[in-house]
């Protein structure tokens, strides 16, 4: 019989939870206060959720947060959208979950007395009968030696500079001790006799692999976390934000709520948000699920593995980079709907959650839910003709096309121009540098690569006669594939740049991969389990590569600065936020300036988005339609610093004054300086040269 907390304990602790946060929110507004009762908070009624659905209890606080976090997103969502999410509704939004918890915890199971005294005593029962070996426990010790070192250098190379990559500043010596930690891990989870330990160093492990731009970039990594967070600071104020979007606003409503609840510094909390649910749900729920079938050390080693597969968008917070973690999670997750374990609506439940916070995930993750879903319902009658499934599947072929045009995009219909670079062929390197070579190899071939595994994942299906069932997921990503093809070939969005509109219409071809993943992991666990099974030798080549494998995925997932790939974005810097300031001291109040996008970013970050001229910031961006001022700034820099340009700009903005700022950095630095110099009316120079900022008067 399942055990639950009593009715009067769920109420007692409801109504001393809700005063507290209700009280400190709104009177005391006391951050340790806060962020206890907020934890708090989100840990019992995440368990609470997590109960409904979940009969194992060690699981049911993990996939509780899941649910409880999805469903804050969509309820903050609509208050955005079509009301506003201001204190008053935080407040009856705390009140209210509770509410909406109590009957269907009480409803879906019988009521026994809950004990943790008897809960805790059964685990440690449990860990006694466990008795590791010596030199597991030694492992483990050294694991967190060599972690915990690492996490030191991270903080050592830490930077309010410009850089274009971690690595400018992180120690050479931090990816030799990441790969020994990476080793002692492996070998450990291999030979584990327990799942817990394990699963809680993976996750260590996971948040060391994804935190470094967390911690290096002092003041902030990335050029759209900046942007959102200015955003979710004027929803935090104002409730809302004009004009409302119907996307991000997922994340917006989350961070927000988080930000209510416990106080804690709403740029912290977004800069954490990603790299921390990444770490604590993909390993867990990757081991959850796939232990249902294979092995459990096996299914350790693949939570493990998984950062095998280069995680660039878990490195930072944006919308799109939290829909693909639902995105994937939830793949993960229909899993369990096929066997029964996970109903149907859990799955919606976090579709609609990807929606709300991007729909580019969103749109292709409800196609592949309703194919799932579809399949299992009408299971008798498409085992029997898949050719049934396949056309009625085919409706979803325009579907994000379709959803771009209802929306408002501006699109255009193109002929296709294929190159050679579309295709994956086969690529070899030999640049001198034996490292780096491997490490491009892999890069540059990783298409072939995960092609390769997901046909051995495939095959393996197919010979236990499963392929059949696990047809949905190849109809997904086949439609997926095909919205990628049409995007990308026979549509073009003029109002981005082709760099910006490349990279769009590539996250559907990513979204492909996340939509095979389940294959990818059966192959993966294919091969690890043939060649484990052999010889010593081969068992010490296995956990060599797959370490090797692992550091190299994690150098591939940041920003790189090398002879193969010299990275052409530079990071905001302390610089840019002194140059904003500076400005923002000595113009009139208006005025604009013409600079990098990163300037532009600091400007947001300082002041929001403070000023528009004619649908342009006052700092030219380089997205967006119009762009002119930028385009401007770029006659600056490349076709010489003149007066001209700047009156031109100040003309079409209607102001009489404007800023034309250069970083140091910038090619042709000091050709560039010296020409404006000539036409400027003063020149300022910040922090010894790093920028000169240009004023220009008419």
């Amino acid at each position: 019989m399942e055990e639950k907390i009593t009715k009067v304990k769920y109420l007692s602790v409801t109504l001393i939870l809700g005063l507290i946060v209700t009280f400190n929110f709104l009177s005391l507004y006391n951050q340790t206060i806060g962020l206890l009762a907020g934890l708090a908070y989100i840990i019992f009624y995440s368990f609470i959720f997590g109960s409904i659905f979940i009969s194992q209890k060690p699981w049911q606080s993990l996939f509780g947060l899941l649910f409880f976090i999805s469903l804050v997103s969509i309820v903050s969502a609509l208050a955005i959208y079509f009301y506003k999410f201001n204190d008053m509704f935080f407040i009856i939004l705390i009140w209210i979950i509770p509410l909406f918890l109590i009957n269907p915890y009480y409803k879906i199971r019988p009521q026994e007395k809950f004990s943790l005294p008897k809960l805790l005593k059964k685990y440690l029962e449990k860990v006694r009968h466990r008795k590791e070996h010596k030199l597991h426990f030694l492992l483990v010790i050294l694991y967190l030696v060599l972690t915990s070192l690492n996490f030191i250098l991270l903080f050592y190379g830490q930077t309010i500079e410009s850089i274009q990559a971690p690595w400018q500043v992180v120690p050479s010596v931090f990816l030799l001790i990441y790969f020994l930690a990476t080793l002692c891990l492996l070998i450990y989870v291999f030979n584990a006799k327990r799942t817990k330990l394990p699963l809680i160093l993976i996750s260590i492990h996971t948040f060391l692999s994804s935190s470094i731009a967390l911690i290096v970039y002092k003041i902030g990594y990335g050029f759209d976390p900046f942007i959102h967070q200015a955003t979710e600071k004027i929803i935090n104020q104002t409730g809302s934000i004009d004009p409302t979007p119907l996307y991000y606003l997922g994340q917006y409503g989350l961070v927000v709520f988080l930000h209510k609840l416990t106080l804690i510094d709403l740029v912290i909390l977004d800069r954490l948000l990603v790299p921390v649910l990444f770490s604590l749900l993909l390993p867990s729920i990757t081991f959850y699920v796939f232990s249902k079938w294979i092995p459990k050390n096996y299914a350790l080693i693949l939570s493990l593995v998984t950062l095998i597969i280069p995680y660039s968008s878990f490195i930072m917070t944006a919308p799109q980079n939290l829909a693909n973690l639902f995105f994937i999670i939830t793949i993960l997750l229909s899993l369990l709907y096929f066997r029964n374990q996970l109903p149907v609506s859990i799955l919606y439940l976090l579709t609609i959650t990807t929606l709300v916070i991007h729909p580019l995930a969103g749109i292709p993750l409800l196609i592949t839910v309703l194919l799932i879903n579809l399949f299992k319902m009408m299971y008798s009658s498409y085992i029997k003709s898949m050719s049934l499934y396949f056309f009625a599947s085919l409706v979803f072929v325009l579907f994000l096309p379709l959803a771009f045009m209802i929306n408002g995009s501006n699109l255009k219909l193109s002929m296709p121009i294929f190159s050679k670079v579309d295709f994956p062929l086969p690529v070899w390197l030999d640049r001198f540098d034996l490292p780096l070579n491997l490490v491009y190899l892999i890069n540059f071939n990783q298409a072939i690569f995960a092609g390769l595994i997901i046909l051995i994942g495939i095959v393996y299906i197919a010979k236990n006669n499963l392929l059949k069932n696990n047809a949905p997921y190849l109809m997904a990503a086949f439609i997926i594939f095909s919205n990628f093809i049409i995007t990308k070939y026979f549509l073009t969005f003029p109002d981005l740049r082709i760099f910006d509109q490349n990279s769009f219409v590539s996250r559907l071809s990513v979204l492909t991969f996340y939509t095979l993943l389940p294959f990818f992991l059966i192959g993966l666990y294919v091969t690890i389990k043939n060649v484990w099974t052999k010889d010593i030798y081969l068992k010490s080549f296995l956990v060599l590569t797959l370490a090797g494998g692992l550091t190299i995925s994690l150098y591939l997932s940041y920003p790189r600065f090398n002879q193969f790939e010299p990275a052409k974005f530079f990071s905001l810097s302390q610089h840019d936020i002194n140059a904003v300031n500076l400005i923002e001291k000595t113009a009139s109040p208006q005025h604009i300036v013409l600079a990098n996008q990163m300037v532009g970013v600091a400007a947001i970050k300082e002041f929001g988005f403070k000023q528009y001229y004619d649908n342009q910031f006052f700092y030219s961006m380089p997205m967006g339609s119009p762009r002119t001022f930028y385009d401007h700034f770029l006659a600056m820099t490349h076709e010489g610093a003149k007066k001209q340009t700047m009156e031109s700009v100040m003309d079409e903005a209607g102001v009489d004054e404007a800023y034309f700022v250069l970083n140091s950095y910038w090619r042709d630095f000091d050709k560039i300086a010296t020409q404006a110099r000539q036409s400027a009316e003063t020149v300022y120079d910040i922090d010894e040269g790093k920028i000169l900022i240009f004023k220009y008067i008419r």
